[in-house]
């Protein structure tokens, strides 16, 4: 075969369809409601028991949450001081503005 054929002609057909194969699932994107709400309720019981509060998330999610929103939140809470935390009706402002997806 002409490598000038592959190049040109094989090459390109091959790398458009795995860049099909590359196109990710958008429900893997988001956690359902029920585990947003359970993974925000572990995060807290943990930061709770590391700074002795009985703390209750803010809020409950109704519908399914980015999972790169929530991972965001439940960083700033592993990084605020106890003392802060403590802090009656402290909320991280990345907990704060999590989008949903009415979806």
């Amino acid at each position: 075969m002409n490598f000038n054929f592959l190049r040109v002609v094989v090459l390109p057909i091959l790398c458009f369809g795995l860049s099909f194969q590359c196109i990710q699932n958008k429900d893997d994107l988001f956690y359902s409601a029920f585990e947003a709400n359970q993974k925000t309720f572990e995060t807290y019981a943990m930061k709770n028991s590391a700074c002795g509060k009985e703390k209750l998330p803010g809020r409950l999610f109704i519908s399914r949450v980015k999972i790169d929103d929530l991972k965001l939140c439940f960083r700033a809470i592993e990084l605020i001081d106890c003392i802060t935390w403590n802090t009656e009706g402290y909320i991280p402002d990345t907990c704060k503005v999590i989008g949903t997806s009415l979806r």
